[in-house]
């Protein structure tokens, strides 16, 4: 047998995904923090994986995800709404705000925070501000 023969072939969406693996961004992880729906969390992965990010730590202390990132590309809610996106996406969870923040802390992750603008309070466009301070 010729060794084309031997190795299966890849779908067109895995050989895209692993087209443009070399370009995603390794340093910029998603936090989402208590998401109230499972739909939500499978179109946050989507979005995320749309824009190169390559991984997605989620604040889940209601525990609506198994630990085991392997269990979850199998859940079909997550895998319908991310629309296949949770196989390629890397997607942790954790039970407290404080436990992600101590694991982004010990990898050297510095954290940027977004949140709804708030009345009166002075907001800035995400990709217009200054975070080197």
């Amino acid at each position: 047998m010729e060794p084309d023969e031997i190795t299966p072939k890849k779908s067109a969406k895995r050989q895209r995904a692993d087209e443009v693996k070399p370009y995603r961004c390794k340093n910029l992880i998603a936090v989402l923090e208590c998401p109230s729906n499972i739909k939500n969390i499978g179109t946050v992965i989507r979005n995320i994986n749309a824009l190169g990010v390559e991984k997605a730590y989620i604040v889940d202390p209601r525990r609506s995800l198994p630990d085991d990132w392997q269990d979850m590309r199998e859940q079909r809610a997550l895998s319908k709404t991310s629309v296949s996106a949770i196989k390629w996406s890397f997607v942790k969870r954790f039970d407290s705000s404080e436990e992600c923040l101590e694991h982004l802390d010990k990898n050297k992750f510095v954290s940027i925070v977004t949140s709804p603008h708030i009345k009166g309070k002075i907001n800035v466009v995400l990709h217009e501000a200054d975070y080197t301070e």
